[in-house]
């Protein structure tokens, strides 16, 4: 009994592998273990070193420094950020033109600061001056406790000294005042219209010059109580607001700033302004003031973002209903809109004119008594006005009733059309008219703050208070007013809209933008890739078809993106968007007569018929076929359902009948331009081969026990792929999906033809019906770094933020990913099965 396992262990020590202490290293493969560790390390060392660089980069452009006041050799002074310093080789040809240089220097410092002040800076200087050793005085740069950084919505950044603070008040106008002035302008602009009687009755021709006299005298009147009432209002104003130990100056009428206690008795101020005096005191002033001054910015940009929106939408759809009703009947009555609207506008203003005149005159009546000359000759004076604009109106009527009569030929749906369209540009003409009345008011209030600074060079600047988005004095913070600043900044920047060409601000939309590109991208390219992946791995039989189709989509993966972009824009956007905006004709196809049309319709429908039955017939009918006939009914029943598929295509495209879902829009395209939709389909198609790779793996690691359990349970194969496979191999199809929104967030090239923008008016979703607006385009974070940092009109001013959009645009992704980790992470902890 043991022989046989004597022998047994025999041959095993027979061809045990002996070790031989006389192996070289390289036999022993260590150099190959310490060559693949070592590109290993130098590729972590390569991904972590420029993260950090990313890192560090993204994360310091917010943090506030210190300004620096640096006087020159040559008298001139700046102050500026110190942002950067090195050394240099100073060349001999630079070094020679030196003055000062006894011998030529071999290096040299020089110091880099960011000095803005756009408006007042020469062209060639630009945002950042470098300043060398040997243009800097013997003075060492000072720190000025005063020099401050105001952060503006328009022009850049401002770098000075605020010394003046200054809050206006505009004298308010009494209704005394306001009757008196158009009673003046009234009859003193217009009584050369007035016609005396004639020329031969001396005694009506002495009584005329006689009223003129008197006209004359009561102008004058008019003007001295005018006069005498401003110079009230005007010390009864000045009574009211000086008070107290403030500054006050007032303003007249030319322009002029007097103090106020300097300003004579017969003097008419517009607005008195208390001026603050004093960097400390200006601060202060700025401090208070300026938080109510942003709400009411922010609350003029609601404002015209939803209230002048929501009116300009509804005129926007009134004037499209009055264009598909001139395409549905073949008629032209946009233009007799129009010019009605515009008769109309221009009548009403005549008539609000002749109403106003008219209580003018009964106001001089009221004023002057009814003996007065401007009762007499007040009547005549508006009857003589209004037999100018008679002619005028006349005409009008004469043309409104023309219009009238031609509209009466037209079908009563595009006359309906016209009317409403009428009615409503005058409903949205009023509610625009109330809501920049509102806006006026809101920016008188806010004009009423100036802030005055002076910058290095000593030149004064005003700036509104309005127009500042934030100011510290740079040189007075600590580290907690730092760190204010600082993460005050990363809310502007996340939250905010971009300005200044996108350098300035915040990067709100195009994060918006890249997120709901993302989403929608993996919505597409997920299920449909899925399907793929699922019939080519479960039911496609091997062949030289399948080999063909696998064979496309690995060279699918390697076609550089540019291309997908241009298959994008040259087929999406010019053909289908073109045919979903006007129908074939608007997408440059080709029409067809409507009886070949039905003759194709026709074949097809024979076509179809027979791919149907053949396909019926060669599944239900196996046993009784050949091996010959099987394929050959197969080969016959796809090639059918090609032909078929070609000539649905080819029916679609060519309907003569149809002319697109949105052809009153045209010339202006919805879909037939750049959108969400076109760019989330083309990187879509980029991802595709990404998506079925992973998911034909993820399939094909599903245990073919678990199938063959549930086949032994009596289910079918559907039944079987549905509740066994794909549950299992859902953590593999959601690594595909993290690779696909990987490369998808982070694709640039392709978006620049088929959607993306470099400032987007409008989010691609929105709280505004239908929330997800595919025809909209969107901002993307990737094509803003292309833009800031080479479209850009001042890139080294925009260098910092381009670091830090790239760290914001890795982050972005990285969360994308990390959910989507974790959500296979659960998937996969939930289908964990044991096998024997």
């Amino acid at each position: 009994m043991s022989q046989p396992q004597d022998n047994a262990n025999s041959h095993v020590k027979k061809y045990q592998r002996k070790t031989r202490p006389g192996l070289t290293i390289l036999s022993q493969g260590e150099p190959m273990i310490w060559l693949s560790g070592g590109a290993l390390a130098l590729a972590l060392l390569m991904i972590f070193g420029l993260l950090g660089l990313i890192i560090y980069q993204g994360m310091a452009s917010f943090w506030p420094g210190r300004l620096y006041l640096v006087t020159l050799k040559d008298g001139s002074v700046l102050m500026g950020e110190l942002t950067a310093e090195e050394d240099y080789t100073v060349s001999r040809n630079l070094a020679d033109q030196n003055e000062n240089a006894t011998s030529p220097p071999k290096s040299s410092h020089r110091w880099q600061y960011r000095t803005d002040n756009f408006e007042f800076q020469a062209p060639q200087n630009g945002t950042y001056q470098w300043v060398t050793q040997d243009e800097r005085s013997e003075t060492a740069p000072t720190m000025p406790t005063w020099a401050m950084l105001f952060e503006r919505k328009t022009l850049g950044r401002f770098v000075g000294t605020p010394h003046k603070f200054t809050i206006s008040k505009t004298r308010p106008i009494s209704s005394d005042e306001d009757d008196l002035s158009d009673i003046h302008s009234f009859f003193a602009n217009n009584q050369s219209s007035l016609t005396g009687p004639d020329a031969q009755d001396d005694e009506a021709l002495s009584a005329w010059t006689a009223t003129l006299d008197s006209l004359e005298q009561e102008i004058g009147s008019i003007q001295d109580k005018l006069d005498a009432i401003q110079v009230e209002n005007t010390r009864s104003f000045i009574t009211q607001n000086h008070h107290g130990q403030k500054d006050l100056v007032g303003v007249t009428e030319t322009g002029e700033i007097i103090p106020l206690a300097e300003v004579e008795d017969n003097q008419n101020l517009i607005e008195i302004r208390e001026v603050i005096q004093g960097p400390q005191a200006t601060y202060d002033a700025y401090q208070q003031h300026h938080a109510s001054a942003q709400e009411s910015v922010h609350t003029i940009e609601r404002i015209s973002e939803h209230e002048v929106g929501a009116s300009s939408r509804s005129q926007e759809e009134a004037r499209l209903q009055l264009r598909q009703q001139e395409l549905t009947h073949d008629v032209f009555v946009e233009g007799l809109a129009n010019e009605t609207y515009n008769l109309m506008i221009s009548l009403k203003a005549i008539q609000a004119d002749q109403q106003k005149d008219i209580r003018i005159v009964e106001r001089a009546t009221r004023l002057l008594g009814k003996d007065s000359a401007m009762a007499k000759v007040g009547p005549d004076l508006v009857a003589a006005l209004n037999s100018q604009r008679t002619a005028e109106v006349s005409r009008i009527k004469a043309r409104l009733n023309e219009i009238a009569q031609l509209l009466e030929q037209v079908p009563p749906a595009a006359k309906q059309a016209v009317y409403h369209f009428v009615n409503v540009r005058f409903d949205v003409d009023n509610q625009i008219a109330a809501i920049q009345e509102r806006i006026n008011q809101i920016e008188e209030r806010n004009n009423r703050f100036g802030l005055f600074a002076t910058t290095a060079q000593g030149t004064e600047a005003e700036l509104k208070l309005g127009d500042i988005v934030r100011a510290f004095p740079a040189n007075q913070l600590d580290w907690t007013g730092r760190l204010e600043v600082y993460f005050a900044r990363w809310g502007e920047f996340l939250f905010a809209d971009p300005r200044e060409a996108n350098s300035e601000g915040g990067v709100f939309p195009a994060i918006w933008g890249t997120v709901a590109m993302t989403m929608i991208m993996s919505l597409i390219v997920v299920p449909f890739g899925v399907l793929a992946a699922l019939y080519l791995r479960e039911y496609a039989k091997s062949g030289p078809i399948v080999s063909i189709i696998r064979i496309s989509i690995n060279n699918l993966a390697g076609v550089p993106s540019i291309v997908f972009g241009v298959f994008g824009y040259g087929f999406l956007i010019l053909v289908v968007g073109a045919y979903i905006d006007g129908g074939p004709g608007n997408a440059n196809l080709p029409s067809i007569p409507k009886l070949w049309w039905w003759l194709m319709a026709a074949g097809l429908a024979i076509v179809a018929f027979t791919a149907f039955l053949t396909t019926s017939y060669s599944l239900g009918s196996r046993k009784v076929l050949t091996r010959m006939r099987t394929p050959t009914l197969g080969i016959a029943s796809l090639l059918l359902w090609i032909l078929a598929t070609i000539a649905f295509i080819a029916l679609v495209a060519f309907t003569p009948d149809f002319h697109g879902f949105y052809q009153a829009n045209l010339p202006n395209p919805t879909f037939g331009k750049g959108g969400l939709l076109w760019a989330s389909l083309t990187l879509a198609l980029l991802t595709l081969p990404v998506v079925i790779v992973a998911t034909e793996e993820a399939l094909a690691a599903v245990p073919n026990s678990l199938r063959e359990g549930s086949y032994g349970c009596g289910a079918s194969k559907w039944q079987t792929i549905r509740r066994i496979v794909l549950p299992h191999a859902l953590p593999g199809i959601m690594t595909g999906m993290i690779l696909a929104m990987a490369r998808g967030a982070g694709e640039v090239a392709p978006l620049m033809l088929v959607g993306v923008l470099k400032l987007a008016p409008e989010l691609p979703v929105d709280l505004s019906a239908p929330f997800v607006h595919l025809d909209r385009s969107f901002m993307h974070l990737g094509f803003h770094i292309f833009d800031l940092g080479f479209q850009s009109p001042n890139s080294e001013a925009a260098k910092p933020m381009v670091f830090t959009t790239t760290l914001l645009l890795i982050t972005v992704v990285a969360t994308l990913n990390l959910f989507a980790i974790w959500l296979r992470a659960r998937l996969r902890k939930r289908f964990h099965s044991g096998q024997f």
